[in-house]
């Protein structure tokens, strides 16, 4: 075991020690309890708490999650500690707050996505296959009229695995989704009834797979969330891919096909929502660190920002930069909303955590 460095020895942290009677919590500024925006949170919150469904949506939300992980870890995906802090973390490719705190004298971020860690663990470790169930903090922005998907804290179960392919991971994600289904049908009957109206689809074929840019060029459609719509419907009510879709760095773009190599589930509305639900987003990631760089370079990500993960990667590669892996993440809230037609995913939350709202608890 690697001895553990003294805080003492640390540089650039103010070691000045808080006076005895001291208290962290009091240096922060309580809530504007006569806020008409607070007061409307802890009603929603009030609302939430005494929701009669909520008993069940926790069910099949515990369920859900316990499914997934259990099916990875059969699947020789292993679980590491949970990393809620980090020196650096994926800020997403569209406007979200920097979340942000002091860490001991030095700014650092709460962790908005793990697939840095990801790729790192998969790459430069013994571990060649890797989960976590985590929870993500992302504070987005211009959410707009999407409220009703969107909220700041939610549990992602995420996954990543060495010498992985695009090709790979439809069938396997597919397997994942129509194996849930099952099970949720078999040991959870009488909540879907009560909550859904009907159980869910048999999956027994690999879900359908809509390229966008095909779609939005063929139908003349203005953007992705268009192209959700239509492919929505024309599934039967059952889930789907979208695939190649134009985002992240570290997704790969294939030359030879022109495309990239990724792809979201979404499922289609059902009961009281009536919007199409994106419950999963992953890729084949892009394939050298090079390549990595050119994308963040073009894509104006801070590349300085994430010297601590270029430099990792240079001082244990072995590989001359390469990179080769794939994966994905389940949002077990959005997953939990979306099979059940819940109104919204605030209703699968007690204290409910909205985007661009307030939070009362």
């Amino acid at each position: 075991m690697s001895p553990r460095i003294p805080i003492s020895s640390l540089p650039a942290t103010d070691q000045r020690p808080l006076p005895s009677s001291s208290l962290a919590i009091t240096n922060i500024r309580p809530l504007d309890m006569t806020d008409p925006c607070r007061t409307a949170a802890l009603q929603q919150t009030r609302q939430a708490l005494r929701n009669e469904r909520l008993q069940r949506i926790l069910e099949i939300r515990t369920a859900i999650q316990q499914y997934l992980c259990r099916e990875l870890a059969k699947a020789g995906y292993v679980h590491p500690p949970i990393y809620m802090l980090a020196g650096c973390t994926d800020p997403l490719n569209h406007c979200t707050y920097p979340a942000r705190l002091d860490y001991y004298g030095e700014e650092i971020s709460l962790t908005q996505s793990l697939i840095f860690q990801k790729i790192l663990m998969v790459m430069l470790s013994p571990v060649d296959k890797v989960f976590w169930a985590s929870p993500n903090i992302r504070m987005e922005t211009r959410t707009g009229g999407r409220g009703y998907k969107y909220t700041t804290e939610f549990m992602q179960v995420d996954f990543e695995q060495r010498a992985a392919s695009y090709a790979e991971m439809l069938p396997f994600i597919s397997s994942l989704l129509g194996g849930l289904y099952a099970f949720l049908n078999e040991h959870h009957p009488a909540t879907l009834i009560q909550l859904r109206g009907a159980p869910l689809p048999q999956l027994t074929v690999d879900l359908p797979v809509f390229d966008v840019q095909d779609i939005r060029e063929r139908e003349r459609l203005a953007d992705d969330d268009a192209v959700e719509r239509w492919a929505a419907a024309r599934t039967g009510g059952r889930p789907f891919f979208l695939v190649n879709l134009r985002r992240e760095a570290y997704d790969c773009f294939d030359e030879s096909s022109g495309r990239f190599l990724n792809y979201d589930v979404v499922l289609p509305p059902h009961g009281r929502n009536a919007h199409p639900v994106e419950c999963l987003s992953g890729a084949e990631r892009t394939r050298s660190l090079a390549d990595l760089r050119r994308r963040m370079a073009e894509l104006g990500y801070p590349v300085e920002y994430f010297r601590p993960f270029f430099d990792m990667f240079t001082a244990l590669d072995a590989g001359d930069g390469a990179i080769s892996c794939a994966g994905g993440g389940f949002g077990v809230e959005r997953l939990t909303y979306a099979i059940l037609g819940l109104e919204d995913i605030h209703a699968v939350y007690p204290i409910p955590r909205p985007a661009e709202g307030r939070i009362a608890l």
